[in-house]
């Protein structure tokens, strides 16, 4: 049986004990690496841990592939709206589906890239050994192993969705040997997942390192899931990748970043809005000088 955190569940998640982080209420090692509770009248799973999230995500996919009804679809069906009738000959993708779904797509995208932006800039000015000597682009990335594993790093500590988007479960299914009721909501908890210390070594220090093998290379650990997985896994993941590469490799190859005289590092805690965003900061933008013939990072 999962572990049930209690008839009033909604108040773990208040603002109030959690301050501006309430999705580390979900992490509480009192309730387990799985558990279930309500928030409000849904009753909802939290997975906590990677071995859950894969099997939610990949390994019984299919099964958790549902998404609870969002506000701006209720929105668009109680305005009338892209309603339509059987057999009739509307029954098509008009402009207006077309045109919201790309503005939701290029939204979310935009806030999600600038966001880790601000992150790793965030943890750059506290660890200021990057840098690169001449213009990159996309073939670049294989030999810049060190700057993925920067980005990988900063998606890993300060990850813009600390809960992924809800899953539903679509038929009735299991999750680590318990059953799992059809419509049950199932939360990943994404930021539990990447600072588990069983998995990463001291999971609140910013070290890129810990994505390098012995020789050098890039490692993807099993239980790093930035753009989760499976039949959910965002489709934007490899544009993303591409562009936090070629965004912060060209901003650190042609600009000098640093503090303020006087002003401290920038507050890593962060505040929780649509994404997990880093509180304002101040920085010295300054163009590089000399620029060499090579690239190091």
């Amino acid at each position: 049986m999962l572990h049930k955190a209690g008839k009033r569940p909604y108040s773990l998640l208040c603002y109030k004990r959690a301050g501006k982080r309430p999705y580390s209420l979900l992490c509480y090692k009192k309730y387990g690496s799985l558990f279930a509770l309500y928030l409000g009248p849904h009753y909802t799973v939290v997975v906590n841990n990677h071995q859950h999230a894969r099997e939610v995500l990949l390994q019984r996919g299919r099964d958790f592939a549902g998404r609870p009804s969002m506000v701006s679809h209720e929105e668009k069906v109680e305005s009338g709206r892209g309603q339509k009738s059987p057999g009739s000959e509307e029954e098509r993708i008009t402009d207006d589906h077309v045109l919201m779904t790309a503005a939701e797509a290029f939204g979310a995208g935009v806030e999600t890239t600038s966001t880790t932006l601000l992150w790793i800039l965030a943890y750059l000015l506290h660890h200021p050994e990057v840098r690169t000597e001449r213009p990159v682009c996309m073939s670049d990335r294989s030999r810049l192993p060190y700057l993925d594993c920067v980005i990988n790093e900063g998606m890993r500590i300060r990850p813009v969705s600390p809960v992924l988007i809800p899953h539903t479960a679509m038929t009735d299914s299991s999750i680590g040997g318990h059953s799992v009721s059809r419509g049950t909501r199932v939360l990943v908890n994404m930021w539990a997942i990447h600072h588990e210390p069983r998995h990463w070594d001291k999971p609140d220090l910013f070290n890129p390192d810990r994505f390098l093998d012995n020789q050098g290379q890039r490692v993807t650990p099993s239980y790093f899931l930035p753009f989760g997985a499976g039949p959910r896994v965002c489709v934007g993941e490899s544009l993303a990748r591409l562009e936090l590469f070629l965004f912060l490799s060209s901003m650190l190859q042609r600009i000098s970043f640093s503090l303020p005289e006087g002003a401290p590092p920038p507050n890593l805690q962060g505040r929780l809005g649509v994404v997990l965003q880093p509180l304002p900061y101040k920085v010295v933008v300054a163009p590089r000088a000399g620029l060499g013939g090579r690239i190091q990072l």
